[in-house]
């Protein structure tokens, strides 16, 4: 019997309205990470950053593994397959943010030497797991927008793009500009290009054939991997994705919904409210008028475990 291929959770953030940043902070996010997910690998839409106050296990980038304890940090890209696994009966103390670091490259970023489409390449580039006692820079910067996230005030947003800014010159002084050594799993590759493809033509009418070429895959192969890998379609995908988007333009109430329609991608209304209802529940009308936050996570076949959710802390508007 053919061995099976491994299952990669897909995990989806909404960052806050006027915010680079969301925060995974508190006492909910101290427990034995790993716990029940069998080594299971996932992915994040955003950059997540996350930080170890005490606790020591494992974490597993790809097909990479580090140990962690006490004091160290990761710094992880978005669509990069990654795990933390505590050691058992090790309760760790993390806190994460989850950062949409391209928007705040484009939108914020200044460089002389660098342009924005090659700050954002050298920033993501590959995951990593980092010390403060040998990168205490990064560490600190982190720690200072943990802490403007854990004391809001009139300023944090402003602070907080600060230290995001040089954060990403810190990530580009570290840069060295060589290929890895290590050979990265085929099937990670795959989808990681598939979905970075999404992420950047959602808007465009997106062929199943067009995905599969551009991984070099034939369309039966893509489709069957693409599926083992993440648990959904890649047209669940594509929606799930323009859906995202479309919830962002809802909430800042600048474009009609049939506008929207056409911005996120969709040919018809139609189209676009029966897949919109598909994945979060209700029409685009009625979560215009609920101004909630529910998030199409909750909608797809993407299983997180109870405890998984800590804490959320989001700023007083």
């Amino acid at each position: 019997m053919p061995k099976q291929k491994e299952t990669i959770e897909f995990r989806y953030y909404n960052i806050p309205d006027g915010s680079y940043v969301l925060p995974k902070i508190g006492e909910g996010w101290e427990q034995e990470y790993g716990l029940g997910m069998n080594g299971m690998l996932h992915f994040h839409n955003l950059l997540e950053i996350g930080y170890c106050y005490h606790g020591s296990g494992r974490l597993i980038i790809e097909d990479r593994e580090y140990r962690y304890s006490d004091n160290m940090y990761t710094f992880i890209p978005k669509n990069v397959p990654h795990t933390t696994i505590s050691d058992p009966g090790n309760i760790c103390s993390w806190e994460f943010l989850f950062i949409d670091l391209e928007r705040f490259i484009r939108d914020e970023f200044r460089s002389e030497y660098l342009s924005k489409d090659d700050t954002l390449r050298i920033t993501s580039k590959r995951g990593t797991l980092k010390s403060m006692k040998n990168h205490p820079v990064m560490g600190n910067l982190i720690r200072n927008i943990l802490r403007e996230c854990h004391e809001p005030d009139v300023y944090s947003q402003e602070s907080i793009k600060g230290y995001l800014y040089s954060l990403i010159i810190e990530v580009l002084r570290l840069d060295e500009e060589r290929e890895s050594a290590k050979r990265t799993s085929r099937i990670n590759r795959y989808i990681k290009s598939a979905v970075d493809y999404i992420g950047q033509h959602y808007t465009e009418d997106i062929k199943i054939r067009q995905l599969a070429e551009n991984c070099g895959l034939s369309e039966s192969h893509f489709r069957r991997i693409f599926i083992e890998s993440i648990g959904m379609k890649p047209v669940e995908y594509l929606n799930l994705v323009r859906i995202e988007q479309a919830c962002t333009l809802i909430r800042k109430g600048e474009h009609s919904i049939e506008d929207i329609c056409y911005e996120v991608g969709y040919q018809t209304p139609s189209t676009f409210n029966r897949n919109f209802k598909i994945v979060m529940g209700v029409s685009p009308s009625v979560f215009k008028s609920m101004k909630g936050t529910a998030t199409p996570l909750t909608m797809f076949r993407i299983s997180t475990k109870e405890g998984w959710e800590g804490y959320h802390f989001l700023p007083t508007e």
